[in-house]
């Protein structure tokens, strides 16, 4: 077990204290729990970082470790889930390797894991991003000879729960976008897109204007914002004549779709937010619903709607409800 590093006193600080974990292989953050207890403490123009403990649970031996605060402009990948940018370095504490884990030789007994425990920083130069609003990100990152990061690879992170707004920010980004959806009239099949050049090409008569607004639209999100997840969005062609979308935010759902070769993935559509456990949304949030035609007329469709009178009205006409069994909500998107 690593020596930990101690400072006693800190004067006039700001605790960032990391909300949610966020996710990690091999050497992590998280204690044999799953719990990661990451401070970034700000003082003025210093950062002293404080972690309850750094393990290698891999059979590796690490390479050189390092403590890394970065600003972000977004607190996870474009995903939804992966790795946040790493747009500005504001301070950076160098570490040791920790071993690979040893096999205790007892089955009731964990393996025994290299670590630091209760490591506290001593006071470092803090870093000042350009002006805007950002996140601050707590990264344990590895040499590994990465191109990017001075050779140095992401192993974990943690988001700290507050934004830290520098400056006189621009107005931020405007992340909600609109879902426009059609219908092929002479196939009673149901089309819906956040896509603007797509809007516009349909609505400027492509396809023989074939595909007619339905006057339903809704709100998305056009970039990952928190509590958001990926909507992937699927095409296939083999029910020809008839071709057909379908999209799902259910990463079972999406990686079944992948797999079969009757779906062309066509990547990331918009975001959404899931239900809660009880099958309701969130505040700010109203209701999204999945219809499914039950293959009527030879090929799959789908129909989504925030209008609970339409979903209704698609029962009515021998559709099936695709969402929580007690409130029928398929997903949640902004008001």
């Amino acid at each position: 077990m690593k020596a930990s590093i101690f400072v006693s006193t800190l004067v006039s600080a700001v605790m960032l204290l990391a909300a949610e974990p966020a996710g990690a292989s091999g050497v992590t953050f998280a204690n044999r729990n799953g719990v990661k207890n990451v401070d970034a403490i700000v003082s003025g123009g210093t950062v002293q970082f404080r972690v309850a403990n750094i393990e290698n649970d891999s059979k590796r031996p690490t390479g050189t470790l390092r403590l890394e605060l970065w600003a972000a402009t977004q607190p996870f990948g474009n995903d939804g889930t992966s790795v946040p940018p790493m747009d500005f370095k504001l301070a950076e504490l160098q570490l040791g390797a920790l071993q690979g884990s040893i096999p205790s030789g007892d089955p009731n007994i964990p393996p025994f894991t290299d670590k630091y425990t209760n490591l506290i920083s001593p006071l470092l130069p803090l870093g000042v991003p350009p002006d805007g609003t950002w996140y601050y990100v707590v990264f344990l990152t590895e040499f590994t000879g990465a191109a990017t990061d001075d050779g140095f690879s992401a192993d974990d992170w943690v988001v700290m729960p507050a934004t830290v707004t520098v400056g006189t920010p621009s107005p931020p980004p405007n992340f909600v976008g609109t879902a426009v959806e059609y219908v092929y009239v002479d196939w009673g099949f149901y089309f819906v897109t956040a896509l603007q050049s797509e809007i516009d090409a349909l609505d400027n008569g492509a396809f023989g204007r074939a595909w007619l607004r339905t006057g339903e639209t809704f709100h998305v999100w056009r970039a990952p914002v928190a509590a958001s997840v990926a909507t992937c969005r699927f095409f296939s062609a083999v029910f020809a004549p008839r071709s057909t979308h379908f999209y799902t935010p259910f990463q079972s759902e999406c990686n079944a779709l992948k797999a079969n070769p009757a779906w062309v993935d066509e990547g990331i559509a918009f975001y959404v937010a899931l239900p809660d456990a009880d099958g309701f949304c969130a505040v700010g949030t109203v209701p999204l619903y999945r219809a499914y035609d039950n293959g009527i007329g030879g090929a799959p469709n789908h129909r989504y709607t925030t209008a609970f009178a339409t979903l209704q009205q698609m029962l009515a006409a021998g559709w099936a409800f695709e969402g929580n069994g007690n409130t029928e909500i398929f997903a949640c998107v902004p008001q």
